[in-house]
């Protein structure tokens, strides 16, 4: 399993610098933000297909929309505030679940479309479902391989590493950034006891 990790975080490390400037921080944040682009584009399309397709057809989009925002608002509450062990690894698993998820809708909405093809009738919303499905698995599931890879740059670092990513995604430079007392990053020093 060591040679596996060590050649995926040399692949993330090629693309950090390629793509990131070296970052792979940035790479993180880019890769969630275009994880949050396709939700939004996966939700109106769900929304779109209500009322012309099956129950079943629009159960399965309108489901996968709605887990897709709920993993959107959890995973970027934890990417900005909890960077805990438990919260990450949670979150790695809700993502790797919901590109399982994807991928079996994928599957679902290229079988439905065949049926319908078969049957001589469009199948264009459930080619463009397919194709949006299989792009989430994708992306959700290079996702939670990168974050695997790179999560000791979310819990190693006390305070607010992920902030900093994206504030450095947005161009803001780290000592630009100050605390509520004014006082740069945040303190660590041990209250004192009073006798």
């Amino acid at each position: 399993m060591k040679p596996a990790n060590n050649l995926l975080s040399r692949y993330t490390a090629y693309m950090a610098n390629r793509f990131c400037g070296g970052s792979s921080r940035k790479l993180i944040a880019a890769w969630w933000y275009s994880i949050l682009a396709l939700t939004a584009a996966l939700s109106i399309s769900s929304l779109t297909i209500q009322g012309r397709r099956p129950f079943a057809e629009c159960f399965a989009s309108v489901w996968s929309a709605l887990l897709l925002c709920v993993l959107s608002v959890g995973g970027t509450m934890i990417m900005r505030k909890f960077h805990n062990s438990l919260a990450v690894g949670f979150f790695l698993g809700g993502v790797v679940a919901s590109s399982q998820l994807f991928f079996m809708l994928f599957l679902f909405f290229m079988g439905y479309g065949k049926d319908l093809r078969n049957h001589g009738m469009s199948a264009k919303a459930e080619t463009i479902m397919s194709f949006f499905s299989l792009v989430q698995s994708i992306l959700l599931g290079s996702f939670a391989a990168i974050l695997a890879a790179h999560r000791s740059e979310i819990l190693d670092k006390p305070g607010n590493a992920v902030m900093e990513m994206m504030d450095e995604m947005h161009g803001i430079s780290s000592n630009q950034t100050t605390d509520t007392a004014g006082v740069d990053g945040p303190s660590y020093e041990a209250p004192s006891v009073r006798a």
